[in-house]
């Protein structure tokens, strides 16, 4: 591994990369159930989306305020604190018996969130060098795509075996150990001194690089959120999935099969990241994410067409090849914003002075990154009700090309 010779810093990447796993995997987990819950309450799709974006409405405005209290108090008590408030909520799921329950557990698992993520990413800028920054959050973002990939597969089988209880057992269950690493291995690199608040101060230049982040992960994880709160409905409804007996007494139900084609997607997503993360140091963070826009564009082209299993197969290598692309670029491209480790070049007070900015301004990219997760399956489900499915996914896939285009000509 070459984040660094010090084995505590590859440790606290790994840890790092272990509870975003944990965090991810809560968020996928109920992904397969959401067509059978809005099958069986006869519900419109709206409202599926609703309990799927509601983790995000109370993310948004905590993400923000998580950094700068990061900042303040360090990054370790709010990693920490997150996971235990995202644990004691998905200890809540299965006592939820309604769809307000879902949707207020949901937000409750958000509020951890919000604390959590800002504070970990602005970890990690701390920990590593500016250069090879890139390279530990690959790492970070495999943790973070292997939560996403085994959520909707264990969901569905776990379901189906086990009943609703045990897909949120594992959830409980990874968050407190993520509690128990963190405490034990993960060491900030120093004390952190209690200031008077000041204003963000970045260059105009980290300000653009923030600014377009925050525009390509808002609509580039809008993709992951349609696919989240919309492709189980769709998948249940429209496509009428069988099931698949594979021997005796062995049956795969449509929402296992669901939940096996959303984690193929987020496999592709960790398979790739080393790869991507070698090929952002040939063409740099705005080009890899412009191509991750232009992969997901043709994933959601597919889906719009697909009438059979291999083809959802097909359409989830592009979705996950290109949420991999989009996701790393974004969170290098913030990640250098922030200013932290610039270089040799940058003085002892200069370093001093961006750390004490890292968490609002890893708070901001997350602020667009779960504005993206909650208000794109938000008016996408309404649409979706409205028109159909289908035509939704091939009008999201026409923004993203368009987008990509303004993007590549600004850049």
């Amino acid at each position: 591994m070459q984040l660094n010779s010090d084995r505590a810093l590859t440790k606290i990447v790994l840890i790092a990369a272990i509870c975003v796993f944990s965090t991810q995997f809560g968020v996928t987990v109920i992904a397969p159930l959401l067509g059978e819950w809005v099958k069986a309450s006869e519900t419109p799709s709206f409202v599926s989306a609703l309990i799927f974006s509601a983790f995000t409405v109370v993310s948004i405005p905590l993400s923000v305020s998580g950094g700068i209290m990061s900042d303040k108090l360090g990054r370790k008590p709010l990693i920490v604190a997150g996971l235990l408030l995202y644990a004691v909520a998905s200890a809540l799921f299965p006592f939820s018996n309604s769809t307000y329950d879902w949707i207020f557990v949901r937000a409750l698992q958000g509020a951890g969130a919000g604390l959590f993520f800002p504070a970990v990413t602005a970890l990690l800028s701390e920990v590593t060098s500016y250069e090879e920054r890139g390279h530990a959050l690959s790492v970070y973002n495999m943790g973070l795509g292997a939560g996403l990939a085994a959520g909707p597969i264990s969901g569905g089988f776990l379901f189906d075996i086990y009943g609703i209880h045990m897909p949120f057992f594992f959830c409980v269950l990874f968050a407190l150990l993520s509690v128990v690493l963190v405490l034990l291995f993960v060491h900030e690199p120093k004390t952190r001194l209690k200031r008077k608040k000041k204003r963000l101060s970045l260059s105009e230049r980290e300000r653009k690089a923030l600014t377009l982040a925050c525009v390509l992960i808002f609509f580039g994880i809008g993709v992951a959120a349609i696919m989240g709160a919309l492709f189980s409905p769709f998948a249940t409804a429209d496509l009428e999935l069988p099931d698949y007996a594979l021997s005796a007494g062995v049956v795969i139900h449509a929402t296992g099969i669901i939940g096996v084609i959303l984690s193929a997607m987020f496999v592709v997503f960790v398979i790739l990241q080393t790869g991507f993360g070698r090929l952002m140091k040939r063409i740099g963070e705005i080009t890899l994410s412009i191509a991750g826009l232009f992969l997901c564009a043709c994933g959601l082209i597919v889906l719009h067409s697909a009438t059979s299993i291999p083809e959802l197969f097909i359409m989830s290598f592009f979705l996950g090849a290109g949420l991999g692309a989009t996701s790393l670029g974004t969170l290098t491209l913030a990640s250098k914003a922030a200013g932290a480790g610039a270089g040799a070049e940058a003085g002892a007070i200069e370093q001093e002075q961006k750390q004490e900015q890292e968490g609002r301004v890893m708070g901001i990219y997350y602020m667009a990154f779960y504005a993206g997760i909650g208000g794109v399956p938000l008016v996408c489900g309404a649409l979706s009700d409205i028109f159909s499915a289908r035509l939704l996914f091939l009008g999201y896939a026409v923004l993203l090309l368009v987008l990509m285009v303004v993007v590549w000509k600004e850049r």
